[in-house]
């Protein structure tokens, strides 16, 4: 998958990036209540950051890799949440405490609630080109054409991964395009014309990802939502482009 740079984060990348940061927190805290120290104290403060650098090293690489959208962002979250977890289970063989365990089992449901949102998020068309560098794009399978449009811009490219809301496009040439842009599709001797906003690209600007509004069918145009039925239909997916 090529490396993106995303214009417009969701939610759901601020929540995981906070919830990483408070997981040190737990660890460090955890450990305080378990040895009856101070977690504010400056001393045990030090001592914490002694103990657990390295998880720290790795919550914080793993909160930049979640923020660029890095193709392992995903499996750096669940690194860092497994060793969090580890270190804590392992107080608890030392020293076993019934609050920790709670305290326990509530990290472990809300790191598994956001993983699957987070998993969820990645897998939109938007941020998912379907393609690497290493591919060989042409010629595909089946080549689905469309123009993006915006003022005094007009560049061609293909479709390379779509979704009921997303999409994202491989063009001929790079270009850096507006924040909102028409796209027009060719397929089946129609056109299917929608406004989409641009929320990623390629770091060379061959690729962008469009979000869409949801909008009402027209009578005398064709637009993102009846391509989507149409493809449906034909039992048309992605994968086939490869």
């Amino acid at each position: 998958m090529e490396q993106l740079k995303v214009r417009k984060k969701e939610t759901i990348i601020y929540n995981v990036i906070i919830f990483l940061a408070l997981s040190f927190f737990f660890l460090y805290t955890q450990h305080a209540y378990r040895h009856h120290l101070s977690p504010f104290s400056l001393v045990y403060l030090r001592k914490g950051v002694e103990l657990f650098w390295y998880l720290a090293v790795m919550l914080i690489v793993s909160a930049i890799f979640i923020w660029k959208h890095h193709k392992y962002a995903i499996y750096f979250y669940q690194a860092s949440i497994f060793l969090v977890s580890f270190k804590v289970v392992e107080g608890l063989f030392i020293e076993f405490n019934k609050i920790i365990v709670v305290a326990m089992f509530f990290y472990v449901v809300i790191s598994y609630f956001l993983y699957q949102l987070l998993n969820f998020y990645f897998s939109f068309a938007s941020i998912n080109p379907n393609y690497s560098k290493s591919d060989l794009f042409g010629p595909l399978l089946k080549s689905i054409p469309c123009i993006l449009k915006a003022e005094g811009v007009e560049v061609h490219g293909t479709l390379s991964n779509w979704d009921e809301e997303s999409c994202f496009v491989k063009l001929e040439s790079g270009k850096e395009l507006p924040k909102k842009v028409q796209m027009i599709v060719s397929f089946r001797d129609r056109e299917f014309i929608q406004t989409g906003e641009v929320v990623a690209s390629t770091l060379d600007f061959t690729g962008v990802g469009l979000k869409f509004e949801k909008v009402p069918k027209e009578i005398n145009a064709f637009n993102w939502s009846e391509f989507m039925e149409i493809v449906h239909e034909l039992g048309f997916q992605p994968q086939r482009l490869r």
